[in-house]
Order: C-alpha cells, then sequence, then structure tokens
C-alpha cells in the first residue's frame, strides 16, 4: 500500500477532512480568520499572525493529515507525520469495540487515564476490526495464563 508501513497483514490509512469535506472547509476558513483576527489585533505584526495559523494547523494535524495504520501477528502500529508509534498486543488490557474503530486500553477497567494511555484505532472494515479484537483478547488471555502458571510455581 505505502512504503511508509512494513509490510503486514493489515494496512490502512485515516484521513478524517477527505470524509467531511464541509468540516475541512469550515476549518481552513476558522484557522485563516484567527490569522487574520490574531494579525489585526496585534498591530499588523506578521509574526504572530503566523504563529497563530501554525498553531492551529498544529492542533487539528489529525484531522487534515493522514495517519498510516498496520497490524499483524506481533502488534499494532502507527505512522503520523515523523511520529512511529507500535504497541505489542500484550501491552493492553482491554478492548472497546465502536462502530467504525476500537480503543485499546493498557487497563483492565475504565480509569481516568486511559484517555491519555489508551489508543484510538479507526478501522475501516469489520475485517480489521475482528483481527484486531481477537489479537488483543488472546494477548489478555496469554497473559493470564501466564500469572497463572506463576501463582501455582509459587
Amino acid at each position: 500500500m505505502n512504503d511508509s508501513v512494513p509490510n503486514s497483514k493489515y494496512s490502512w490509512s485515516d484521513k478524517p477532512c477527505a470524509i467531511h469535506k464541509g468540516r475541512a472547509v469550515f476549518g481552513i476558513v476558522v484557522i485563516i480568520l484567527t490569522g487574520v483576527v490574531i494579525f489585526w489585533a496585534s498591530d499588523n505584526n506578521v509574526g504572530f499572525g503566523i504563529i497563530a495559523v501554525l498553531l492551529m494547523v498544529f492542533a487539528s494535524s489529525r484531522f487534515f493529515f493522514r495517519t498510516y495504520y498496520y497490524a499483524d501477528e506481533t502488534g499494532v502500529g502507527e505512522k503520523f507525520v515523523g511520529y512511529h508509534r507500535t504497541r505489542k498486543w500484550s501491552e493492553f488490557k482491554r478492548v472497546d469495540i465502536g462502530e467504525k474503530a476500537v480503543f485499546l486500553s493498557p487497563f483492565e477497567k475504565p480509569r481516568r487515564l486511559e484517555h491519555y494511555r489508551g489508543w484510538f484505532v479507526p478501522t475501516p472494515t469489520a475485517e480489521i476490526k475482528d483481527f484486531i479484537v481477537k489479537k488483543v483478547r488472546q494477548g489478555i488471555t496469554e497473559a493470564v495464563d501466564k500469572d497463572t502458571k506463576k501463582e501455582e510455581t509459587e
């Protein structure tokens, strides 16, 4: 699919602004208008206007730029504008299934920190979603089995 993601069983990309074109146009207009307002409010300082636009583009980058995802037998990964993240299936303790995505959490039960430590993965097909859910649940089962064997030996 893309040279930027490793060869894996499943690989896909997500670019929300391509799906929500109206929101993308609105977002671009808001970013430009914010830059103009900051420019005028700062006594025509071009630097502040450019900084405002750059900060807003950076803050909404997940919406405007493409993110590549991949999943294989060892784990799941993500590449986004110079940022690369991979996790093994065994690192996840819970999976929440949504309509078009899964949420992978490192915690067994819901906690406040999971929004910072968890991973929201959009899934374009049911096949990819089923694979991710199966692998996470398999990793959870293997971890429980390992803990059980450890307790038995002690």
